[in-house]
């Protein structure tokens, strides 16, 4: 989700029949950055780019960079040091502060454009996997930018050698695993990798497709998440109030478990505005394992809800009332408190200040 990969390979779709594109990957960072190892962005020869690797202050030198790797096809390594204090950074108008490693390496469209193919068959499936990238080798068989992207059944590319020996984290789709490094030994020497966890956006279920879903499900597009709807009222589940990507669907509330593989959904908010509706609906998602379960409405009424449907086994938190605590009470507002605390709960954190008062 963090690597916004849906953008890239929107990109990388729309240049399917040029003969190459550029690649270029934060392999490392020191101090504060914009972006974390692992943020890249794609760059065609034509020069037009999509993806930040920093606040928007360094594509265009890097895709001035990138001339040169579509000419001579070498992969290379580029340094941006950004701790200037307040003077003006290469005449780039930057003033941060940290130094960013990046490797620019060329796709070759007839070799499926590297991993890209590969990884946008995986997408449509939803499959998660695995992203390796050598940034730095001592072995001539495995040279800088050689790659191996394992997502499951069948869906790889690359070099199978390369991620025999890696040992991955138990959990793959912990979000808050953003990236790992191993050196590993190799026959011709010693590779150094960047491990890139590969985890398709998250698909939201929202019960309930009244005036306040739609900016939910609006926010939810925006930040390139699945986004299913449901009611039961053929007035509200229409598909031409909500974005042209989200799956309406028109099925009672008592169906949903029976119409839709609820094991696939990541986070669901139930905001039906009714009592026995909701009961229903909770009843189901409650023991489907969803990370994120969210109701509208008092915590009076979550608790007789949850009291309702003997909640006692019950291992998931249900949010009630959804969303942070940034004084919403409109719907555009209510929906940012929602996706707000989604995208926390989903990524592991609490949702609080960054810059608490007084620090």
């Amino acid at each position: 989700m963090h690597l916004g990969l849906s953008v890239l390979l929107k990109f990388y779709r729309e240049h399917s029949a040029d003969q190459a594109l550029v690649l270029g990957t934060v392999t490392a960072t020191e101090g504060s950055t914009y972006r974390k190892p692992g943020a890249m962005m794609l760059i065609a020869a034509d020069g037009s780019h999509c993806g930040l690797i920093s606040g928007g202050c360094l594509e265009a030198d890097l895709a001035l960079h990138a001339e040169q790797v579509f000419e001579d096809g070498q992969t290379r390594e580029m340094n941006y040091d950004l701790s200037a204090g307040d003077e003006l950074v290469w005449s780039l108008g930057l003033g941060c502060d940290g130094i960013i490693h990046l490797m620019l390496q060329r796709l070759e469209g007839s070799q499926g454009f590297g991993f890209l193919e590969t990884l946008d068959q995986a997408w449509q499936q939803r499959c998660d996997g695995v992203l390796g990238l050598v940034i730095s080798s001592s072995d001539k068989d495995f040279p800088q930018g050689t790659f191996r992207l394992d997502c499951g059944a069948g869906t790889a590319a690359g070099d199978p050698n390369l991620l025999k020996d890696v040992q991955r984290p138990s959990e793959m789709h912990d979000m808050s695993k953003r990236y790992w490094r191993e050196n590993i030994s190799t026959e011709g020497g010693s590779t150094r990798l960047l491990l890139l966890p590969i985890i398709p956006p998250p698909s939201l279920l929202i019960c309930g497709a009244g005036i306040d879903a739609v900016p939910v499900a609006r926010l939810a597009v925006e930040m390139g998440w699945y986004c299913t709807i449901v009611d039961h009222r053929s007035g509200f589940a229409r598909a031409d109030r909500f974005p042209s990507a989200c799956n309406v669907c028109l099925m009672q509330p008592a169906e949903l478990a029976g119409n839709l593989d609820l094991d696939h959904i990541d986070a669901v908010v139930m905001m039906s505005h009714n009592l026995a509706h909701d009961r229903q609906y909770l009843s189901q998602v409650v023991r489907a394992g969803i990370s994120y379960v969210g109701l509208l409405g008092p915590r009076a009424r979550r608790d007789r809800l949850l009291d309702e449907i003997d909640s006692d086994t019950l291992s998931v938190h249900v949010h009630g009332p959804a969303g942070l605590d940034i004084g919403a009470e409109m719907p555009e507002s209510i929906a940012l408190a929602i996706i707000s605390e989604i995208h926390a709960s989903l990524n592991r954190r609490h949702g609080g200040e960054l810059t608490p008062a007084g620090t």
